[in-house]
C-alpha cells in the first residue's frame, strides 16, 4: 500500500462544517413552510369558495351543525405544552453553551412534546366517537384531520429526533459549548414546528 494511501487511511474524517449543516436544515425548513402553507392556503381557499369570507354574515364554518365542535378550550391548554418545550429546549441550549449537559431541559422537553402528540390523539378520538373522521364532515373534516395530522406527524418526529439528542448527550457526552450543531439543528426543527402550529391553531380553531 502506497504512503500516501496509509497517510489517507490514518487521517480523521469529519463531518461536514457547522455551517454547512445549519444551511441545510435551514433549506429543509423552507421546504416544509411551502408544504404547510399550500396546506393552509388550499384550507382558506376552500372554506372561501364553499362558505364566503368569515366576517360575512350567514355563512357558518363548520358548514354542517350535525359536526361537533372542535375543543377549543383543550387544544389551547396543549398549545400552551408546545410553546413551552420550545423554551424548555432554548434552555438546554444555554445549558450545554455553559458547558453543562442540559439532560434536564431536554428530558422536560421530551416530556412535554410527547404530552402535545398524546393529547392531540385524545382529540381525535374524541372528535371520532363524535362523528368527525376523515370520510365525514366534507371538506371541513377531510382537511382537518390532514393538516393536523401532518402537523402531529412532525411534532413526533421532532420528539424522536431530541429523544436522539437526548441519549447521544448521555452515553458519549458529545454536547459542548464549541461542538453542539446537531442540537441546534434539532432545536430550529423544533421552534419551526411551533411557529407552523401558532398558524394551525389560529385557522383551524380561533378564526
Amino acid at each position: 500500500m502506497s504512503t500516501a494511501a496509509l497517510t489517507h487511511d490514518s487521517q480523521e474524517h469529519h463531518g461536514a462544517p457547522a455551517a454547512t449543516c445549519k444551511f441545510g436544515m435551514i433549506i429543509f425548513l423552507i421546504s416544509e413552510a411551502m408544504l404547510f402553507a399550500g396546506l393552509l392556503g388550499g384550507y382558506v381557499v376552500l372554506r372561501i369558495s364553499l362558505n364566503g369570507f368569515p366576517w360575512q354574515a350567514g355563512h357558518a364554518w363548520p358548514p354542517s351543525a350535525d359536526i361537533p365542535h372542535l375543543p377549543v378550550f383543550l387544544t389551547s391548554i396543549n398549545t400552551i405544552f408546545l410553546l413551552a418545550s420550545s423554551f424548555t429546549f432554548h434552555f438546554s441550549e444555554v445549558a450545554v453553551n455553559k458547558g453543562k449537559s442540559g439532560l434536564g431541559w431536554l428530558a422536560i422537553t421530551i416530556f412535554l412534546g410527547a404530552l402535545f402528540v398524546g393529547l392531540q390523539c385524545y382529540e381525535w378520538t374524541h372528535l371520532y366517537h363524535e362523528g368527525l373522521w376523515f370520510n365525514t364532515g366534507g371538506v371541513y373534516g377531510s382537511s382537518f384531520f390532514v393538516i393536523t395530522g401532518f402537523h402531529g406527524l412532525h411534532v413526533a418526529i421532532g420528539v424522536a429526533l431530541i429523544i436522539w439528542c437526548f441519549l447521544r448527550q448521555v452515553f458519549t457526552h458529545c454536547f459542548t459549548p464549541s461542538n453542539h450543531i446537531a442540537l441546534q439543528n434539532v432545536a430550529l426543527y423544533w421552534h419551526f414546528v411551533d411557529v407552523v402550529w401558532i398558524c394551525v391553531l389560529t385557522l383551524l380553531y380561533y378564526v
